[in-house]
């Protein structure tokens, strides 16, 4: 609920400005009267709050899928401009960090990957069509099987569904699944 919450404010102040615009342009087409007033005040404020809803409800549906996929737990802090999360590999494995580095890298999506040592690499990654990308890197915990995903915007990317907002978090289950791995349960 607490997700659906902030994507619908998130949608309401991405679309308001849009639909303050239409209004003023009608009210510049019909005439400036208080009857207009009165009936532009009835009706945009729940047209924003119906379309919002909408909007909002899509973007949750969209991240809830894209979260399942990738077996990462779906909160509130999904919206987030930095996501990081504790990841293992699907199949652990001697080898399991090379894998993982080699399907990294392997990507469409990722470009600029840069190692730094053995336990740690540097990424952009694209979560859209397009040049945006998000800053990320990884770092691997051998004794544990652990990998350490952290992962930023940096370019203001458009978000899911419209909303400027959910890229971060679109990479972070993107990358997992290109990368074979996947969330670690809470516990």
């Amino acid at each position: 609920m607490k997700l659906l919450t902030a994507c619908w404010c998130a949608a309401a102040a991405r679309y308001a400005p849009m639909v303050l615009a239409l209004t003023v342009i009608d009210f510049v087409a019909d005439g400036f009267t208080w009857d207009s007033v009165r009936e532009a005040a009835a009706v945009v404020p729940p047209v924003l709050a119906v379309v919002s809803l909408g909007a909002a409800a899509f973007a949750v549906r969209s991240l809830r899928g894209r979260a399942r996929a990738a077996g990462i737990a779906l909160s509130a802090g999904a919206l987030d401009d930095r996501q990081t999360h504790v990841l293992r590999p699907v199949r652990l494995s001697d080898g399991w960090q090379e894998q993982v580095r080699e399907e990294l890298m392997a990507s469409e999506r990722s470009f600029l990957v840069a190692e730094k040592g053995r336990e740690e690499i540097h990424f952009r990654w694209r979560p859209w069509r397009g040049e945006p990308s998000v800053w990320g890197s990884m770092s691997f915990d051998a004794p544990s099987g652990g990998v350490v995903l952290d992962v930023r915007d940096g370019e203001g990317l458009r978000g899911v569904v419209g909303l400027g907002k959910g890229s971060v978090f679109t990479a972070v289950c993107q990358i997992a699944g290109a990368a074979g791995l996947e969330g670690v349960p809470a516990v």
